[in-house]
């Protein structure tokens, strides 16, 4: 087990870079074991508790729901209170900034992240609970998928950005800038980002291309040389390089039309 946290441990740091030593020896954080091994013990229950209570009587839970809910909402008014406390007094900012530029509230706001990390183990109960009462219509997919992989996303988050946000801007890592969007959009338009008039989402291909055309056009008009006329045309050009979806079905009707009056003439 050691050896296969040690291999673990050598990915992580291959893939993300070096972990940040303000967590080094918190509780869960050392290793992606527990956590990993935690995520698929509640997907093993969410699998055969229902087939376990599909024959017994739905437990009724209401004294330790109260506690349970009461908990969960003192934690959370908790974890509030830190969290704009923290933010306030280490001056953050809604823009580019470094895990580093507070000093001590910064680890205020480590903290009260670790509590929020310890938090999504707790709120496994939610699924369980829905099990022993036999609210089997609740466990959906998306119910599931959260609770499984918000551990697991804490978890990194807590060793690599355990506060404040990462310093990535487009000028001065733009490496670094196409690996996060990496993670947001499709493959072919990180790498190809030439190809972003393929996706298929008509208003949002219209959006960005109305921005690359604005573009364009102010470059043309800022350059020196060339003939006013392309200047005037540019827009149009623009539109043209950059079909939009059934852009080409109109065109080619457009052209059948004009054949067919041509021929009638």
């Amino acid at each position: 087990m050691e050896h296969f946290d040690a291999s673990l441990s050598t990915y992580f740091r291959a893939l993300l870079g070096p972990r940040d030593t303000r967590v080094k020896g918190w509780f869960l954080l050392d290793n992606y074991i527990p956590t990993f091994v935690c995520s698929v013990i509640y997907l093993l229950i969410v699998w055969l508790g229902p087939k376990y209570m599909k024959n017994r009587q739905p437990f009724s839970c209401r004294r330790i729901l109260v506690v349970y809910n009461l908990g969960l909402t003192l934690l959370s008014l908790y974890m509030f209170h830190e969290l704009v406390t923290g933010v306030w007094e280490g001056k953050y900012n809604f823009f580019c900034q470094g895990t580093r530029s507070a000093g001590e509230s910064d680890m205020k706001i480590i903290r009260v992240l670790w509590w929020y990390y310890f938090s999504k183990l707790i709120e496994f109960m939610d699924t369980f609970f829905f099990i022993l009462r036999k609210n089997n219509h609740q466990i959906t997919v998306l119910h599931v998928y959260h609770h499984a992989t918000m551990l697991n996303i804490w978890w990194f988050v807590m060793n690599w950005v355990p506060c404040g946000h990462c310093a990535v801007c487009a000028n001065d890592h733009p490496d670094e800038l196409r690996s996060h969007l990496a993670l947001l959009l499709p493959p072919r338009v990180v790498v190809f980002p030439d190809r972003i008039h393929d996706l298929p989402d008509f208003p949002l291909h219209k959006l960005l291309h109305s921005n690359l055309q604005q573009e364009r056009c102010l470059s043309e008009e800022r350059a020196p040389e060339g003939p006013p006329e392309r200047v005037y045309g540019c827009c149009q050009r623009a539109h043209q390089q950059l079909p939009f979806p059934g852009q080409q079905r109109e065109d080619k009707e457009a052209e059948e039309g004009l054949t067919r009056r041509s021929r009638t003439l």
